[in-house]
């Protein structure tokens, strides 16, 4: 669990000399940093973190059609032979038939013992079960005639289904995706796995399928070889809060802060969730941020609809009078598709749009004003080690032996719905009488970003684990605050305040080393995992000399799994470098990050 975490119409006044203030202004240390908006890693650090998940998540099929024993192995058949001349599998007219072709095809022509019948069989059943068929391959009493041998296959197919436990008002959209699975001819793991996997990302869903064999009348008769009933058993979760606090701020923000969240699951009937939350320093003067989200899904193929508000506003504390004021307003809206959804490997296309208002003020007077309307698309993928979802050599979906994750997204500004106006030549447009400036002269709201993220995770046993962030943004354009990428805290450079660097384009990550495992050997018991690592960001703005701008840090904490409920992550780090715009190289730090659930609390 992690810390999930902003505009006030501008003032219609004379401002002609506020643009030669904000001119001037710029080549102070301690006026920059207090005028720069807040950034966008402040505002949205839960995009940053959702987006990088590596763990598995592992589908409960349960059930399965057994296969008899092979008389034909045994002893007294074992001077029996015969020359196999083709194999013919009756019970695959739903499938490509072909598929089981390599079980017999290198045998052709050979002289076999009888009990070569067998490992056909087996051979046959093992590719059916790879395909993701619950099969079984039998072996009809027949006379070899010529050489041919006949296999009867039968294929499980779900004829009718059961709905176990309360799924609410989203057990309409729960039904979509089963009926996908009834309306298979024969039912597969692997087209039954995307299903599946989509009935549980329904918010507040946990979703489980046992098959068993479909009986007739009397309850004790199977129907119809290979007939089976889906019994679904559903937990619904209506409702979560956690809160969290953390001290990963800046001196002139608030160091500590603390975060409130509640997430409503199912209100409409249409898999949905509405998420709100609020986050306030300490002081509740230097920084809040209010968000409200709401996601709702479409069809039975997981198109996700959705949209997003935050209103932050900043009073940082800077020595003298409380002088300065930053507000935003983000508006998003986004649809999400599942292009692969499975257990080991996901790719999910996102296409939205940002709406964003910053506005700063110094003394009650508009500052700065940005306008910025960006369309973006993203995808984010993900990849985990098969074995370990089933458990082998001690690993688990949880902590697997290998994984990756990444995000790779495309933004493009454009000048409609109020967005502002360059400044154009000489800036002009920005320095005339009662124009209230963007918040970078040469910026451009119209400006072309490419970014990405990653995370590698490796294990070469279970409980050392190493691990890889790297992330970069490319953009050949000057960026308002909002779209650059910045160092720090809450992203890369840990132990500097968050926007210790901010760019146009950059390039960092995180490199850690950890041991022990944050799964309790108990349920709700408690977990200790300590780790090391090794951060470095570097930043460079289009028309700024002297790039680029760089932070490294190091240092190492632990991290704990406290019971069912709770989640500490406590380091030091020590910055290796002086930040820009600093006369010296900063002091190590002890941050902290506690999250607690708040409800459900039995679960």
């Amino acid at each position: 669990m992690m810390m999930r975490s902003g505009r006030q119409t501008a003032k219609q006044i004379a401002f002609s000399g506020m643009s030669a203030l904000a001119l001037l202004g710029w080549s102070l240390p301690a006026f920059a940093q207090a005028v720069t908006p807040t950034t966008r890693e402040e505002i949205q650090r839960d995009r940053l973190e959702t987006q990088l998940r590596t763990e598995g998540q592992s589908v409960a099929v349960e059930g399965d059609i057994e296969r008899a024993p092979c008389p034909l192995a045994a002893p007294q058949f074992a001077d029996l032979t015969f020359t196999l001349s083709a194999a013919q599998f009756t019970g695959l007219e739903a499938i490509d038939g072909t598929v089981v072709a390599p079980s017999y095809s290198g045998l052709i022509g050979q002289e076999l013992p009888v009990s070569a019948i067998c490992d056909i069989r087996d051979r046959a059943a093992t590719i059916l079960r790879g395909a993701g068929y619950l099969a079984a391959v039998q072996v009809p009493a027949q006379e070899i005639e010529g050489g041919a041998v006949r296999f009867d296959v039968v294929l499980a197919r779900m004829t009718a289904v059961q709905v176990r436990g309360d799924a609410g008002k989203s057990g309409q959209q729960v039904q979509k995706y089963i009926d996908r699975l009834v309306d298979q001819p024969v039912f597969n793991v692997h087209e039954a796995e995307r299903y599946l996997l989509l009935a549980r990302d329904i918010p507040g869903l946990d979703v489980r399928l046992v098959l068993q064999p479909a009986t007739g009348g009397d309850g004790s008769v199977q129907r119809q070889p290979g007939e089976v009933v889906g019994i679904f058993n559903v937990t619904n979760t209506p409702f979560t809060a956690d809160a969290n606090i953390q001290n990963l701020g800046s001196r002139s923000v608030g160091r500590f802060g603390g975060l409130l969240r509640a997430q409503f699951n199912g209100l409409t009937g249409l898999g949905d969730q509405t998420t709100l939350s609020f986050y306030t320093t300490s002081d509740f003067e230097e920084q809040r941020v209010v968000q409200a989200g709401h996601e709702f899904r479409v069809g039975s193929e997981g198109l996700t609809l959705g949209g997003d508000f935050t209103f932050a506003w900043s009073n940082p504390g800077i020595a003298g009078p409380d002088l300065f004021e930053s507000e935003t307003l983000i508006g998003s809206l986004y649809a999400s598709y599942p292009f692969n959804r499975g257990q080991t490997s996901n790719l999910i296309g996102t296409f939205g749009a940002d709406f964003v208002n910053q506005d700063v003020e110094f003394s009650g007077l508009p500052l700065s004003q940005d306008r910025l309307r960006v369309a973006y698309g993203r995808l984010d993928f993900n990849m985990v080690d098969e074995p370990s979802l089933r458990g082998v050599a001690g690993y688990s979906g949880f902590e697997p032996r290998w994984a990756i994750a990444g995000s790779a997204e495309v933004r493009q500004g454009f000048d409609l719905l109020g967005a502002s106006e360059s400044c154009g030549a000489g800036f002009v447009n920005c320095t005339a009488v009662g124009a209230i400036p963007l918040s970078r002269l040469d910026g451009d709201p119209t400006a072309f970003v490419v970014r990405g993220q990653a995370q590698l995770d490796y294990r070469p046993t279970p409980l050392l684990a190493f691990s890889l962030k790297p992330r970069f943004q490319y953009s050949p354009d000057a960026l308002l605050s909002f779209e650059q990428i910045s160092g720090g805290n809450y992203t890369s450079g840990r132990g500097f305040d968050p926007g210790a660097v901010i760019g146009d384009s950059g390039y960092g990550g995180q490199l850690e080393i950890a041991y022990g495992s944050l799964v309790p050997e108990t349920p709700g018991g408690y977990a200790v995992q300590p780790y090391g690592f090794f951060d470095v960001m570097a930043v460079s703005n289009k028309n700024v000399p002297g790039d680029p701008q760089t932070i490294t840090s190091a240092g190492g904490g632990v991290r704990a799994t406290l019971g069912r409920y709770g989640y500490l992550d406590i380091y030091g780090a020590v910055p290796l470098e002086r930040a820009p715009l600093q006369t010296g190289r900063g002091d190590a730090r002890i941050l902290m990050t506690l999250t607690v659930q708040l409800a459900p609390w039995g679960r």
